[in-house]
């Protein structure tokens, strides 16, 4: 069944199936223990009480989270400072303007006049750079592998059109690294990783 529909992922009917096949499947099986990698798998786990529902094999254990909640401190600083300079816009995702720096966070400082905008894509910062001639438009591009390269084609969008009030401050993460040093300890012998999805960061929607 293709589940398209926010109310088709909430189908009582369906998780009763999956998790009977599920027990099914992992009868007579040895323990198995995966991580989820992101914090939202980690809230979303815990809000729906998934955790005593699945077979008494299957163990999930928290992750190292996603690449917004460990991003260093020291980083959103200089998020903030760019934010802090005159005619200058910083446009980044939704869930890091309230992660904390040091001292504030880009939602705090938008508050006190800061010009800090939420968008859903890179290339709608490349938008607002195009919106805003006479200003600097700075993209916090965060995420990990999957959303680096939708980064890249708003850096080679805004290259094509010769805009030039348009720049990216990299805090991108890699997954494999810590994945392999994961997977390398003899404490948590780990089967496997519920890993993030895809952003889709709508790249797709401007041609190259």
């Amino acid at each position: 069944m293709a589940l398209k529909y926010i109310d088709e992922f909430r189908d009582g009917n369906l998780a009763r199936t999956l998790l009977a096949k599920l027990k099914t499947r992992c009868a007579g099986q040895s323990p198995m223990r995966f991580m989820e990698i992101c914090g939202t798998h980690t809230v979303a786990i815990f809000r729906f009480g998934l955790r005593p529902l699945l077979p008494a094999t299957v163990e999930l254990i928290s992750g190292p989270g996603c690449p917004v909640c460990v991003t260093a401190a020291e980083d959103i600083d200089k998020a903030i400072w760019f934010a802090s300079q005159p005619n200058t816009i910083v446009a980044t995702f939704g869930d890091l303007l309230r992660v904390p720096g040091s001292r504030t966070s880009l939602a705090q400082q938008r508050a006190q006049g800061a010009d800090v905008r939420m968008v859903y894509s890179a290339t709608d910062a490349v938008t607002l750079a195009q919106e805003n001639p006479d200003k600097e438009v700075v993209f916090i591009g965060i995420g990990f592998e999957t959303t680096a390269p939708t980064v890249a084609a708003a850096v080679t969008i805004a290259d094509r059109q010769g805009i030039e009030n348009f720049s990216v401050f990299s805090v991108h993460k890699l997954l494999p690294p810590a994945m392999e040093t994961l997977l390398s300890s003899r404490d948590l012998q780990l089967d496997g990783f519920l890993c993030p999805g895809q952003r889709d960061d709508g790249y797709r929607r401007q041609s190259l």
